[in-house]
């Protein structure tokens, strides 16, 4: 069985950025792949339809009988892969004080945000019906995980306060945030996978699904890698963000993203009624994914 704590030689990651226009390819593939010496990555598109997801699927893996090792879908997911359409802990914590104007979740409560459940639950299980019959909260199965990724605080949690952009305005907070943290993420995938070179600069890449896909594939290889702090509830689900290690500062010194969340989750302590269900499970540690 794959140790999840300790990334093989060899392998690769998925990363989905849920996309759901029946006519257009929004919904963007990473697969990002490692050999003993370099690292890249895939790009391929679709549309909402399962036809062309799979068709996607198949071309940014990195060979035909390869297994990613782990997936990250920008989407809501519940354990077990439920589709229910309530306000979730994890959207919660990361929606109150800094986060509200810095690229804050949607609520799964919301009409987009029951649809975009819908496709990355959807998505989750194409990509599950690779690898097992059996839908758990993680491991999914033996040898492949899911996780939920939220690629504008991915970016976000990164970026140093004084330099975080303001509210953008014709732009999405990924691509305002992308370009001041490609560095930082280059030293995450090379702290992950060292002794290995990277095949293009990440400020290379400009496009909107595929800077987002790319976000996720990068948390899909911090989540199994094991270096990923989650934030969430084991009852509704975690989203997953960089180690604490390299969170952005404020002018203080201090991380500012931590000082945010450590507060959020003092407050939603006290006010059980706002996050479902009553008991809260609010995190903010390393976790173990297990079941």
């Amino acid at each position: 069985m794959y140790d999840e704590r300790v990334l093989p030689q060899t392998g690769s990651v998925l990363g989905i950025d849920v996309g759901y226009s029946e006519t257009r390819k929004t919904t963007a593939f990473c697969g990002l792949s490692w050999t003993r010496h370099s690292i890249d990555w895939l790009f391929a598109s679709a549309r909402a339809d399962s036809s062309s997801r799979e068709d996607a699927l198949i071309a940014v893996r990195s060979g035909k009988e390869s297994e990613f090792i782990a997936v990250a879908i920008d989407g809501p997911l519940r354990p077990r892969l439920q589709v229910l359409s309530a306000y979730r802990t994890a959207e919660c914590l990361l929606s109150r004080g800094a986060f509200q104007k810095r690229g804050k979740p949607g609520q799964t409560s919301s009409k987009n945000g029951r649809e975009l459940h819908d496709h990355a639950t959807r998505l989750a299980k194409m990509v599950l019906a690779d690898y097992s019959d059996d839908i758990h909260p993680r491991p999914f199965s033996a040898t492949a995980g899911v996780y939920e990724a939220f690629p504008n605080l991915f970016l976000g949690v990164l970026c140093d306060e004084g330099r975080y952009p303001v509210r953008p305005k014709h732009r999405r907070w990924t691509d305002c945030l992308f370009p001041l943290v490609a560095t930082k993420l280059e030293k995450l995938i090379q702290s992950l996978l060292p002794d290995r070179s990277i095949a293009k600069p990440l400020s290379s890449e400009t496009d909107h699904e595929q800077v987002a896909a790319l976000a996720c594939a990068i948390t899909a290889l911090a989540a199994a890698g094991g270096e990923c702090v989650a934030v969430g509830s084991r009852i509704d689900g975690y989203i997953v963000l960089p180690p604490l290690s390299r969170w952005g500062d404020s002018d203080k010194g201090e991380r500012w993203a931590e000082r945010e969340l450590r507060n959020n989750v003092r407050d939603l302590s006290s006010k059980t009624a706002v996050v479902h269900p009553p008991e809260i499970y609010a995190v903010l540690q390393l976790r173990d994914y297990g079941p």
